[in-house]
């Protein structure tokens, strides 16, 4: 059955024989600070170490030790947009979005761990995995602290250069997801201290074929919502968000962020968040 997606491929590596929106990937290791348009003030924000207890889960690797001095487990994220010169700028998560506005997703955490990102489409019973990428360094989804991740993050190299684009612009790092008219649909991003084995197995499963895969992973979504039903709850997440301010020298020191933090300390072992972009109505 074939499935409309939330957005469309810039390029063929993830293609649906007749998907309204696609998902268009880039390489990971494309210059990320140029990209990222980091949020200065979130990430220089000091997390006091205070005493986590550590907590079996199911189908993740068990603690080492019961109990850890760390912060609580945190993550932000933002929103850029490519503007007409082909460069990223930040955007308001509150704003909509118009038809054909290309954008990405910065992530960054407080404290080393993994993290999942999956969309579903709202069309049918699946979403799909698109980060990690089983198709980049075998799916290594192992995040640093204070290390913007960008999505997409897998581009293939257009065949030619954008001519809006200036030279600056490096068309491998010119990436971006797109929007179409039949936009629809949620990115849900889970930081967890450990591995979650059932996300592990569809990345291993893609792994195994041979040939390499051409597409990102499907789950379920009824797995989707069992993994989550599994992580923190909902009335633990503490959600803060930043809106640019201007520094003492007048420039704006912060970026559009939204801070999400467990602040449950007996049960700190992720952390979850849902977005949900507009569109502008027509």
């Amino acid at each position: 059955m074939e499935v409309d997606m939330l957005f469309r491929v810039l390029a063929a590596l993830l293609v649906a024989a007749s998907a309204i929106v696609c998902l268009r990937t880039a390489d990971l290791h494309a210059p990320a600070v140029a990209n990222s348009l980091i949020a200065t003030s979130s990430e220089e924000q000091q997390d006091d170490n205070i005493e986590i207890f550590r907590v079996p889960k199911p189908g993740r690797p068990k603690p080492v030790v019961k109990k850890i001095q760390a912060p609580l487990l945190a993550m932000q994220w933002w929103l850029m947009i490519r503007s007409r010169d082909c460069h990223p700028q930040e955007f308001d998560s509150k704003a909509a979005f118009a038809v054909d506005d290309r954008f990405r997703i910065g992530i960054s955490v407080n404290q080393s761990g993994f993290l999942y990102a999956v969309l579903d489409g709202k069309t049918d019973d699946y979403g799909t995995l698109i980060f990690p990428d089983p198709r980049i360094n075998r799916g290594n989804n192992q995040v640093r602290r204070d290390t913007p991740v960008i999505l997409p993050n897998n581009c293939p190299m257009p065949a030619e250069r954008d001519s809006d684009c200036p030279q600056d612009v490096a068309m491998a790092g010119d990436c971006w997801w797109q929007i179409t008219k039949y936009y629809k649909g949620d990115i849900t991003l889970i930081f967890s201290r450990e591995k979650i084995d059932k996300f592990e197995s569809l990345i291993d499963k893609a792994n195994a074929n041979p040939a390499g895969t051409k597409s990102l992973p499907k789950l379920p979504l009824a797995m989707l919502e069992e993994i989550k039903r599994e992580t923190v709850q909902v009335n633990y997440l503490k959600t803060e968000q930043t809106r640019p301010q201007p520094g003492k020298m007048g420039t704006i020191v912060t970026n559009f962020t939204t801070r999400v933090t467990n602040t449950n300390r007996r049960d700190n072992e992720e952390v979850v968040e849902t977005i949900t972009l507009k569109l502008q109505k027509r």
